[in-house]
């Protein structure tokens, strides 16, 4: 395929046809992709430094432009339609007036982006291009002209005028879209010996080589570096969605969203998979679950039970809230095939056992893929997943916070309030600190983030324990009483203000870096137009913990001060059986605990999941509270 050279003839002709009709309108807009990126990248062989070095190739640069701005006008009407008149009538005094290539490549870049955001993308690939096959696609119809490393210097291509393309020329890639990459091999070049490839090639084909090609001046560098950005950058997924990679050029990318965002699109270009597969998750899951079968099947329980907690841990929970906003019903099922993988692997089950329960497993999440399949989650699932994720993660920390800032500000301790407001604020900014390192510094395993939520939430339903069976022995206490009348900061003692300020650390810090985590998880499985619902769920999810907050502060001032501290003290010890319920279920997830589960349902809201050991350790605590309970009714 020699370089882009497009002679007035072709142009004139093809645009002719395309203005012909309406219905064309979609193929007169990838002509004119194709055209300005073709000024854009070959005016520096007809003008430098304000001279003609080649005088026809200048004469074929005024002419583009005149049929540029020529088109522009003929298509229709459209909000931006007038913007990009003017751009390409002054693209085309530039031409007139040889401007610096700086310019005109300026003013190109423009041109494009303005008719792709004004006129939609026309055509893009329907799956991803296979590169493997576009490897020897190249081979067999590319690699005689433009040289075996697309260079430009293969043996056919020797005595073609123009030379043909070198893909790897930098300053050429930074100019061509891949759109313009695919209208070129679909309709030739005419004058050239660049044949076009509609009849022959199928479109899958043409857009893997148009991928191909188009990544060729991508170096091992920059790729690594733009896998990095891409899966740990936030927003950088929803930045560079598939219309952005295929119409905007790498130029337009940096100028519009900087390097980090062009190192990305290199990536891209050379790994479209990772582009296309929006269930990132889902195949990082399946990935997972065939580590752990072959190396159950091996006699390597140790790596077999690390991958299947990976599989869950880092993939499948990553999703759960998108698919449970779909398929509830799925969601459940799907999580317990995990369960079932992990149960198998833990008890020794035969090898055959443990590839039937994967199996399982990944036909789950072929299932779930299937329910989260197409542009990205509706409206709707967009919303409710949103409003759920910070709901239910700030439904646990809220109550607690809420419940000791009643407390202290029923007592008029401003010591103590102060303290409580500490510990939250401190967990937002360090939850936020470790979303930071864990996104730039180094990445968190699943396991890990379980390992922090699980550990912190056993402390912390043990000092909740502990303070509503406090709150629960003082609630008829006189002495206590007469500690309220005179000066609360003094009676609770500094030891004890600053259990209350951990007590509101931790409790909102084990859920604040999860939160960030499931967000990002959701935004991968938006689009553009969705993307706004994912903000709505957010804010009515703060609208829903703020009523909550105002009842429980309403109902709490108003209560007589004994009854409060009896139905705070419930509510704690309440919180504190969910929390070790999460947190033994989330050391379990890790792999710190070992599980041996029960037919029983899981009911999140409670805590209860279905493990003998999560299952004990909260009846247990139940049994203590009910003990403790009845002996400060008698002591009283």
């Amino acid at each position: 395929m020699p370089r882009t050279f497009l002679p007035r003839h072709f142009f004139a002709g093809l645009l002719a046809f395309f203005f012909f009709s309406q219905s064309a309108f979609a193929a007169s807009q990838t002509a004119l992709v194709q055209l300005v990126e073709y000024v854009g990248a070959d005016y520096i062989n007809a003008v430098v430094d304000g001279e003609i070095v080649s005088p026809e190739e200048y004469a074929e640069m005024a002419e583009f432009s005149a049929l540029l701005a020529e088109g522009v006008a003929e298509l229709p009407v459209a909000q931006g339609q007038q913007t990009l008149q003017r751009q390409a009538n002054s693209l085309q005094q530039a031409v007139i007036d040889k401007a610096a290539e700086s310019e005109i490549k300026g003013l190109a870049q423009s041109i494009r982006a303005t008719l792709v955001s004004v006129y939609g993308i026309p055509v893009s690939p329907k799956q991803a291009p296979d590169q493997t096959h576009a490897v020897a696609l190249y081979q067999s119809h590319c690699a005689a002209c433009h040289g075996a490393q697309g260079k430009g210097d293969g043996p056919a291509g020797v005595a073609l005028e123009p030379a043909p393309t070198d893909f790897t020329e930098v300053e050429r890639y930074n100019g061509r879209s891949l759109l313009g990459l695919h209208t070129t091999i679909t309709q030739g070049v005419d004058g050239t010996g660049m044949a076009a490839y509609a009849d022959t090639l199928s479109e899958e084909d043409r857009w893997a080589l148009a991928f191909y090609v188009g990544a060729k001046a991508v170096t091992d560098d920059v790729a690594e570096d733009g896998e990095q950005i891409f899966t740990t950058v936030p927003g950088m997924k929803t930045a560079l969605d598939l219309d952005t990679l295929v119409a905007q050029a790498p130029e337009d990318v940096l100028k519009e969203q900087g390097p980090k965002a062009y190192a990305a699109l290199g990536y891209l270009r050379r790994t479209p998979d990772a582009l296309f597969n929006k269930n990132r998750f889902i195949a990082l899951s399946h990935d997972k679950l065939d580590v752990a079968d072959a190396a159950y099947q091996a006699g390597d329980k140790k790596t077999a039970k690390a991958a299947a907690l990976s599989a869950y841990l880092d993939g499948f929970e990553m999703i759960e809230q998108q698919l449970s906003a779909v398929d509830s019903e799925l969601m459940r099922s799907a999580e317990s095939r995990f369960m079932a993988v992990r149960e198998a692997i833990d008890r020794d089950r035969t090898a055959s056992e443990v590839s039937e329960k994967v199996a399982a497993a990944q036909q789950g999440l072929a299932e779930a893929s299937d329910a989260l399949a197409g542009d990205g989650l509706s409206p709707a699932a967009t919303l409710s997943a949103s409003f759920f994720i910070l709901f239910r993660e700030g439904l646990e920390a809220l109550l607690v916070v809420a419940a000791l800032l009643t407390f202290t500000r029923k007592a008029n301790a401003v010591k103590a309030t102060r303290h409580i407001h500490y510990g939250w604020i401190t967990a937002l900014l360090a939850g936020g600190l470790t979303w930071y390192v864990a996104n730039t510094l180094i990445i968190f395993s699943g396991a890990s983030r379980e390992m922090t939520e699980g550990f912190a939430g056993v402390i912390a339903a043990g000092i909740l324990f502990y303070v509503g069976f406090w709150m629960h022995s003082n609630s008829n206490s006189q002495k206590w009483m007469g500690y309220i009348k005179n000066k609360v900061d003094n009676a609770l003692g500094s030891g004890t203000i600053w259990v209350l300020a951990f007590v509101s650390f931790i409790s909102v810090y084990r859920e604040i870096f999860e939160t960030i985590l499931f967000y990002e998880a959701l935004l991968s499985q938006v689009t553009a137009a969705t993307q706004p619902y994912v903000f709505y769920g957010i804010a009515a999810a703060i609208v829903a913990l703020a009523v909550v907050c105002f009842l429980f502060f309403r109902i709490g001032m108003r209560l007589p001060l004994s009854l409060f501290f009896r139905v705070t003290s419930i509510v704690l010890l309440m919180l504190s059986v969910i929390l070790l319920g999460s947190g033994i279920a989330a050391l379990q997830e890790a792999g710190v605990i070992s599980a041996f589960y029960l037919g029983v349902p899981t009911i999140e809201w409670l805590g209860l999941y279905p493990t003998m050991q999560g299952v004990a350790a909260q009846g247990l605590v139940i049994i203590l509270s009910v003990i403790f309970w009845l002996r400060g009714r008698n002591a009283q």
